[in-house]
């Protein structure tokens, strides 16, 4: 994500010293960074944790960061408290330079692995806030009034890698559009996640800065049309009832994922025949695997936004991407890609970012499916800031009720 700092590509390589980085205090209060080519959403860059600035005495000594005391920060709270794998306690730090903004004296994380006690421990008045809300619960929670639940869609999509490198997927742009057309993202979010996901036809999530999402051509059409437009492209690969595609379907395990990958493999077969092949793996393994195209035909993945921009999403398809694991290349989509990356006007950029969305999403490498919603808990004792595209809720932000 820093790369675009003047000498960062070539001090990474080894080209270079680490002092030639383009990056430097004029002064006590001034940091000058240096950039090899224009970004105008460097800014959003240096909200990444990424770019979060390290005092070298807080990285001395035994327990580093995790040593109450010992961590010198520059934000609203400092570490008071820290127990690894129960709870973090923070208290208020008296040099911030807006601490008349701040709330709350102390703020305590319990650190808890399953969202089903996390539920219950709110309902028991010993949480104020949750990080998440089981996903069973969430039709219940938002029929209640005084539930608490505050959703909302975030930069983040879960989406099918089609293999383009080899296997039945490889040169057959209309059978990678039949799949897709095959899968109803509507009855997917209504009647599997059934916990406010909202349906995906485009890489790139609403809500992103500056730009206004790619879509498929056939996103009108209805059911029935979709439908007739997929039996016939699939006919047109070559396939039918006495030849149906045979698809290694890869994901990795987990309940709400299985429950995904069921119900698509249940639509290609019902709606053009398909037979899948569903390998599901412990993590570990899957993501070994995900990574060698030989091992699958359609693998889930899924991409949460670095920062507000839509190349967080875009460069994830580009050719020497770690993230393009079916192997998908298009030379006009990279120079569209080279030419937004250097482009300073606004509007001619995010033009040319919706080219190359376009380009990609019509060449059928990928299969979205839904976009990923944030949900939350709230007591009404505490006014919580409004969820943001990218998830990042600061405790600073957090206002007692009026009368608490």
């Amino acid at each position: 994500m820093l790369r675009s700092i003047e000498n960062a590509p070539e001090i990474l390589q080894g080209k270079l010293p680490v002092n030639r980085l383009g990056v430097r205090a004029l002064d006590d209060h001034s940091l000058e960074i240096v950039l090899s080519r224009p970004v105008l959403f460097f800014p959003d860059i240096l909200t990444n944790t990424v770019a979060s600035p390290v005092h070298p005495s807080s990285l001395a000594g035994d327990g580093g960061f995790a040593k109450p005391g010992s961590t010198v920060t520059n934000g609203p709270y400092r570490l008071a408290e820290f127990s690894p794998g129960s709870s973090l306690e923070v208290v208020r730090n008296p040099n911030y330079w807006d601490r008349e903004a701040v709330a709350f004296d102390v703020v305590r994380y319990e650190f808890i692995a399953d969202e089903n006690s996390e539920f219950m421990r709110f309902r028991a008045g010993e949480l104020d806030v949750t990080y998440s809300v089981p996903e069973q619960r969430f039709r219940e929670l938002r029929a209640e009034s005084d539930s608490g639940l505050q959703y909302r869609a975030t930069l983040a999509t879960i989406y099918f890698t089609l293999n383009t490198h080899r296997g039945p997927l490889r040169g057959s742009r209309g059978l990678r559009e039949a799949l897709s057309l095959a899968v109803d993202r509507e009855k997917l979010t209504e009647s599997v996640t059934r916990a406010g996901q909202v349906p995906a036809y485009s890489l790139v999530p609403d809500g992103t800065w500056n730009y206004e999402p790619a879509r498929y051509e056939w996103r009108q059409m209805d059911a029935a049309e979709r439908l007739a437009r997929a039996r016939r492209l699939y006919a047109q690969a070559g396939y039918g009832a006495s030849k149906p595609l045979r698809l290694r379907l890869l994901y990795n395990e987990n309940e709400l994922v299985q429950r995904v990958c069921v119900a698509m493999a249940a639509m290609w077969k019902e709606a053009l025949g398909v037979e899948s092949e569903l390998v599901q793996m412990e993590f570990k393994a899957y993501l070994a695997a995900r990574a060698d195209p030989a091992q699958w035909d359609v693998v889930r993945v899924g991409w949460t936004a670095d920062y507000n921009d839509a190349s967080t999403f875009l460069d994830t398809m580009t050719r020497d991407s770690p993230q393009n694991f079916g192997r998908w290349t298009n030379d006009e989509y990279a120079r569209l890609l080279d030419s937004a990356a250097g482009e300073t006007d606004a509007v001619r950029r995010r033009d040319t970012l919706q080219q190359a969305e376009s380009l990609m999403l019509n060449d059928y490498p990928l299969l979205p499916v839904y976009f990923y919603v944030t949900r939350r808990l709230v007591t009404p004792r505490v006014v919580a800031p409004d969820i943001n595209p990218m998830n990042r809720t600061y405790s600073k932000y957090f206002r007692p009720a009026a009368g608490d």
